[in-house]
This record gives C-alpha cells, structure tokens and sequence, in this order.
C-alpha cells in the first residue's frame, strides 16, 4: 500500500513591528500548551493509512511538531530556533556538480524595436521619464555639455535577463552567468516607448521608459539534468514568440577560483528548445519541470492548453481543457510520485487593477510522455494522485465563535478530505475529517497581557486585525513517502 506524505506548517506572518515585539517577548519565555485535535467527521477512517502528513505550529522562535501517522495524531518534537533575515542573497534553485546554485536577476527589459520608430527629435520631452522616476542623472551635471535626442517607438522588443552563480560547498570554487537573451517577441504598450540618448565628447547613455514592466521570467531548476529552463509570462500586450530556453550550465563548465564580477554577458542560450507563438489572445501562464520533460501552460480566452516538452524540445503530448472565461493568472501546486507527477491548476482573471475571478480548477496527471486531466475540484491546497486526490481546505468561518475574520487569514484549522477519482473527476469522498487547533485562544492571551489603558478596543478586536501576527496554519507540499517533496 502507498504511503503519502504532506507537510503542513502553521507559519506567522508579520504584522505590526509594535504587536511583534510584544507577541515575541512573551512567547520567547512561554511554552505552548494548547490544544491540537483530530476529528474524524465521515467516511472510511482507514483513507488514513495510506496518510503520512507532517505538520507544525511556529511563533518564528518555537517549533512544535506534529504528524498524522496511521490516522492518529502525535506530537513529534519541539525545537527553538530563530534565524535572521538575510537581505541581497539570491534565491536557491537547486544543487549543480559539488555546489549551490542562485538566481539573483530573473527579470524581462526592454529595447527599441528597430522598424518601429515613431519619431526622433533634439527637443527632449522628459515628461515620460520623470514619471517612472528614471531621470538620467547625468543631466543634473551642469558643467557638462551634452547633446540629447528623443527617440519614441510604437514597440520594443524583449529581452530576458537572467543572473545566476555557484558557489561550491567546500572551498572557493565560484562560477557566474549573466545573460541578456533579445527574443523574438514584440511588446506594444498603451502609450509609445521613449528613448532618451544623451551624447558628450566622452560618453553615450540612454534612458528608457518602460512603463511598468508587466512581463515577469519564469523558471524551473531540473534535477535530474542540473540545468536551467526558463521563458517569459506573456500577456495580450505580446506579439510574434518566446523561446523555451535552456541555460544551462554546460556539461563542461565547473567551478573556478574567479570573482564575483567581470564576467562576460552572455546574448545566446545554451539551446533554445522551441518558440512558443504568442499574441493578445495567446498568452503563456506557467512552466513546471516534471520529471521527464517541461510542462508548459497556455490561456486563450476559451481555454487552457497544457503542453508537455522533452529536455530536447520535442512536443511529447498536449491536452487542452475548456474555461468559462479567460485565464490570466495560474497558481500551480505539484506533488512527486514514484510512477509519475501530479499537477494542480487553479487559474484566474484579472478583471481590476487588483481584482481576479478565481475559476479554472484542474488537477493532472504526467506519466510516459503524457498530460492527462484526472481531477476537477477545489481545494485550499490539493495533491493530485493517479487515482486518489487529497485535499485540505482552511476553516475561514466563524473565529471559534468570537468574531469574523478581518482581511480573510484568520485560519486555524484544517478540513482534510480524500477523494477517489478512478471514476468520475469531480472526485467520490471516501474521507472527511478536521484538524483544529485553539491557536485563536492562543494569541488572545498575548494580545490581553499587552493590552493598555489607552487602547479601548476589544481584545477580540485587537487580535483580528492583527492576525498576521498570530499563528496560522498553512500546507506547502506532499510527497509518497519513497519519493522527495516538491
């Protein structure tokens, strides 16, 4: 019998630096002692045996875990800890050769796209510039004479930057990549681009408004190649394609006693594996490494294609599933399994600045070279199996009866459920149960020991709006057991 793994912290989210350092001062000197239930609701209890979920409940300083084995609970162990933040360290992918690999620039930028120029003029309007805070500083040396000419452009064309190094484990070994890779996509904004080009007897500088970059790099870390894959989130401002790049590192590339600078920018990937067509009503959402290729994921105002790539670029399988409306945003959760890859799927569209209509919800499943829909349903958090799902959803009602959650994450417990998807995607409930903790009661307690004279409201108040600060639960993978967490 199978055995699944899921690991569930209850992380604290920041809040108030005021409401921190009392939170932190008290529970620095104050072990936990609340409580922590497993309800069994419905269903066959025995859905459990194939569950091994771990989970804690942290205050940043103190740790206490606990799991779920055999559908029993136990308290596993209690740790203190606590780890300042470090800042302008870039962020870890993956292991290469004998070494840590990281990305510290993953970012798209503009440049002119050459047959598109509007107008060129010596008079420079540096309204545009002053609005994106870009005003070339070399302008305000006024001992200097400079000649300066706007150029404006219809479109640009993007460039995807990556920066990324290793650093070897043990010794000085130490390897740096920049690259600058112009792709072939067009990206035509509401307003016409401007390009500022301030020229002296010794220098040539450009400036260039870019409007608020709306393009975001995406990328996987394979590890069972050690390299690199990336592309571009593309929106309906994008025209023409965008390559599915590999950067590697080469195969005989290594480490070196070199620095941190002074490497050569790199304009040509490693392999460009395909070029993905791309245009206002073409767009691409996400890329997932999988195993045993690279799962890319396309919107078009009907649906939403998953293809799957080879490492080598070949068009393996492809699915494509009916939306109701567009999908613009997609939030992919996997999970790792001995004969294969689940993939969840929830996807949104952006209908305000800061507005989504959260509807497309898909769970699939990747084995031998294909994609295959299995699983249509809604969960907090979703591990999605051959031909079982198991799903966890926040219990956001009532706060235990005192008061509404304010800003929705007041979250202190979870309703766990299995579903058997062999016949039906939707899913047939074979198990229902319900994680709870008193963690509510919990930060209470702080927030009435700092309660002062001058502040009047409720303490029940006081501990709503600054839920961030108290403990919550969340869930972030789930693996079978003879597998590793993804």
């Amino acid at each position: 019998m199978k055995k699944w793994m899921a690991y569930l912290p209850f992380g604290l989210l920041c809040g108030s630096l005021v409401v921190i350092g009392g939170i932190w001062g008290s529970v620095w000197n104050h072990t936990w002692s609340g409580q922590l239930e497993l309800r069994h609701l419905k269903g066959d209890q025995s859905a459990l045996a194939d569950l091994n979920i771990q989970f804690g409940i942290t205050d940043v300083r103190q740790r206490w875990n606990f799991s779920i084995k055999d559908g029993a609970l136990q308290k596993e162990s209690f740790t203190l800890s606590y780890e300042e933040p470090v800042y302008g360290s870039g962020e870890t992918i993956g292991n290469w050769k004998d070494g840590t690999m990281q990305v510290w620039n993953w970012d798209a930028d503009f440049r002119p796209w050459a047959d598109s120029e509007v107008e060129t003029v010596e008079v420079t309007d540096f309204s545009q510039l002053w609005k994106d805070g870009n005003f070339p500083s070399e302008l305000y040396d006024e001992g200097r004479e400079h000649h300066v000419t706007t150029h404006t452009f219809e479109k640009a064309q993007v460039v995807l930057c990556v920066d990324m190094d290793a650093e070897q484990d043990k010794g000085n070994g130490f390897h740096k990549w920049i690259y600058e890779i112009p792709t072939n996509m067009q990206y035509i904004p509401e307003e016409p681009f401007v390009n500022v080009v301030i020229k002296d007897e010794n220098s040539e500088t450009s400036e260039f408004n870019n409007q608020g970059n709306e393009i975001e790099a995406i990328g996987v870390w394979s590890k069972s190649k050690e390299m690199l894959y990336t592309t571009l989130k593309t929106n309906e401002k994008c025209r023409g394609s965008i390559g599915l790049y590999c950067l590697g590192p080469k195969e005989e590339e290594f480490f070196g006693d070199e620095d941190h600078v002074g490497r050569p920018t790199r304009t040509e990937p490693v392999a460009t594996l395909t070029e993905i067509p791309v245009s206002e009503s073409r767009w691409v959402l996400g890329l997932e490494d999988v195993g045993e290729g690279l799962l890319v994921f396309i919107g078009e105002p009907d649906k939403v294609t998953a293809e799957l790539y080879g490492y080598d670029g070949t068009l393996l399988d492809s699915n494509t599933m009916p939306s109701e409306e567009p999908v613009h945003e997609i939030e992919i959760q996997q999970t790792k399994w001995k004969d294969g890859r689940g993939v969840f799927v929830e996807g949104s569209q952006k209908t305000g600045e800061n507005e989504y209509y959260v509807h497309f919800f898909t769970g699939y499943w990747v084995e031998n070279a294909t994609v295959k829909p299995v699983y249509q349903g809604y969960g907090t958090w979703t591990a999605v199996g051959k031909e079982k799902v198991l799903v966890m959803n926040r219990t956001m009602d009532e706060w235990d009866g005192k008061a509404e959650p304010i800003r929705g994450n007041t979250m202190n417990g979870f309703e766990i459920s299995v579903y058997d998807i062999t016949e039906d995607p939707a899913g047939k409930e074979v198990y229902c149960g319900e994680l709870e903790t008193d963690i509510d009661e919990d930060a209470l307690e702080f927030f009435n020991y700092f309660t002062t004279k001058a502040y009047k409201q409720s303490v029940e108040r006081q501990t709503l709006k600054s839920t961030s600060s108290s403990r919550q639960l969340d869930v972030f993978s789930v693996t079978e057991s003879a597998g590793d967490s993804v």
